[in-house]
């Protein structure tokens, strides 16, 4: 019940403040404010990139005095910052929408991988933002955006293991995991790089060949793997 009316709240945050005097909530005001200056930011980076985009350009963009920005945020990364973790709210948990359906797995990866690319290119600044722009926010961004990559890994884990309890595959270790979403997030990665945005859907069938690859995997045990070792070392 928290969460429903947290959400409600959320809803009722005005987009466009009235002018002069006016009768609205401190909180209200101060929240859209916030959300204006998000917002901004990302739009602006998507257009110009991290390293080029000033406080000043943030308040033009948002509609506010440099003084409100301060009101928010210490600095202009920690402004980035609170967008970043606003898109990977939204990532993580579409994500989790994509990755609950039911079917096999690769019925499963196509309707996962689509649907993310899907919101991706419907978004196309929040793409370019958290695939091109984060790492030129410096190192806590980076680590941000690892983070992320971990939530994804978990979701993974969770596909692997219901395929695993089909026969199509065995459950994945985190790190195994890990290496799926690194890969998947580099092709995306290198489509937006080069072809932007809209093009996204172009490497759905990549994307799912990867995905099937990696989850259906047998892997040989470590207990094998010791026993070649020993094996490769008596021979030399």
């Amino acid at each position: 019940m928290k969460k429903t009316a947290e959400a409600s709240k959320t809803n009722l945050v005005p987009r466009i403040l009235p002018r002069g005097r006016h009768k609205l909530d401190p909180q209200l005001v101060a929240a859209s404010q916030r959300q204006r200056l998000i917002e901004a930011i990302v739009e602006l980076v998507a257009e110009r990139s991290y390293p080029d985009v000033t406080i000043g350009d943030i308040v033009a963009r948002a509609g506010t005095a440099k003084r409100t920005f301060y009101d928010h945020f210490a600095d202009k990364l920690q402004c980035f910052l609170a967008a970043l973790d606003g898109i990977t709210d939204t990532l993580v948990a579409a994500s989790a929408r994509f990755f609950a359906v039911s079917g096999t797995v690769r019925e499963r990866c196509e309707y996962s991988m689509r649907g993310y690319l899907e919101l991706l290119a419907s978004m196309p600044n929040t793409a370019k933002v958290f695939y091109l722009e984060a790492v030129a926010a410096g190192p806590e961004a980076v680590t941000r955006r690892h983070g992320v990559q971990l939530k994804f890994a978990h979701n993974i884990v969770a596909l692997s293991r219901s395929a695993a309890q089909g026969g199509e595959g065995e459950e994945l270790s985190e790190l195994h995991a890990l290496a799926v979403v690194g890969a998947l997030h580099q092709v995306i990665y290198g489509q937006l790089l080069e072809q932007g945005p809209d093009s996204l859907l172009g490497v759905i069938d990549d994307l799912v060949r990867i995905a099937v690859a990696f989850l259906t995997v047998h892997l040989p045990s470590a207990r094998s793997n010791s026993a070649s070792s020993r094996r490769k070392r008596t021979a030399r």
